[in-house]
């Protein structure tokens, strides 16, 4: 999957031919982004994660273009515009599913970060994107896990498997950096990624880089902070597959003896024994 970073919460991720953009916002190059989105995903209402002007004008230059939201966004945007265009803008709740060509969605959070005890709280969702192997987790304006069980701090939606890229918010007037440091710990994904950045001065930029990259409390993810406009690929690498078949198959990792022929390719019960003695 490649993920693209176009300014503050928005990033386009591409696989298989579908490209996701999410959060095109006021504080993003939200154009740049939309001219290559088949589709568009909407964490809540505020501005700097919707223009609604440049997403309407590209709802209505494109048929082939949608666009899945909250409530609040969708009535907003369908009020703007004509039928055809209006019909391509649907809501979406906590714990829905969408599948999108090769890439699969599961919508997550419920309500945005506390700004002050005085401000009403707005609806805020979260997207876990899924493709090749690959997970992404946007987490809107919040610090919310994708989705947790009572008394565990994995996420339900991630099956127990290791996160890929966490979308990492880092600066707001909702957030303290401390939460973001404890959502990366909860999370323990391979790489992070920080958004959410565009009210950070160069200063800012600096502080945050030393303290979720080299000065990080804790962790073995890397930190990639990405230009506007530059891109990452991530891949699933050999570990991670084994790692995958181990937990479905606890029973490979008693596999004693493994080929001696190494013209056989080695089975998967093999590479997950592998996987397993690395760790001991």
């Amino acid at each position: 999957m490649q993920i693209t970073f176009h300014g503050h919460a928005c990033v386009a991720l591409g696989h298989g031919g579908t490209t996701v953009v999410i959060d095109p916002g006021s504080f993003s190059d939200a154009a740049g982004a939309l001219r290559g989105a088949d589709v568009v995903l909407v964490t809540h209402e505020h501005a700097d994660h919707v223009d609604a002007e440049v997403l309407g004008t590209a709802l209505g230059a494109r048929q082939d273009l949608g666009v899945w939201a909250p409530e609040a966004v969708v009535a907003s945007l369908r009020a703007a515009l004509p039928d055809d265009a209006a019909r391509r803008v649907h809501a979406v709740s906590p714990g829905d599913g969408i599948e999108l060509g090769g890439l699969e969605v599961v919508v997550g959070g419920g309500l945005h970060a506390q700004v002050h005890r005085d401000a009403p709280r707005i609806s805020n969702v979260t997207y876990l994107v899924r493709g090749g192997g690959v997970a992404v987790f946007h987490p809107g304006d919040s610090v919310d896990l994708p989705g947790t069980r009572p008394g565990n701090d994995r996420a339900d939606v991630l099956r127990d498997a290791r996160l890929d890229v966490l979308l990492a918010p880092v600066s707001g007037p909702w957030l303290k950096l401390g939460e973001t440091i404890d959502l990366v710990r909860a999370l323990d994904p391979r790489v992070v990624v920080p958004v959410h950045d565009a009210l950070l001065s160069d200063a800012g930029h600096t502080l945050v880089d030393r303290l979720l990259g080299r000065g990080r409390t804790g962790g073995t993810y890397e930190y990639r902070r990405l230009r506007v406009g530059e891109s990452h690929a991530v891949g699933v690498d050999a570990r991670t597959v084994a790692d995958a078949v181990l937990h479905e198959h606890p029973e490979y990792a008693e596999v004693a003896l493994l080929e001696d022929d190494e013209t056989v390719p080695p089975r998967p019960e093999e590479e997950a024994a592998d996987a397993a003695r690395e760790r001991t």
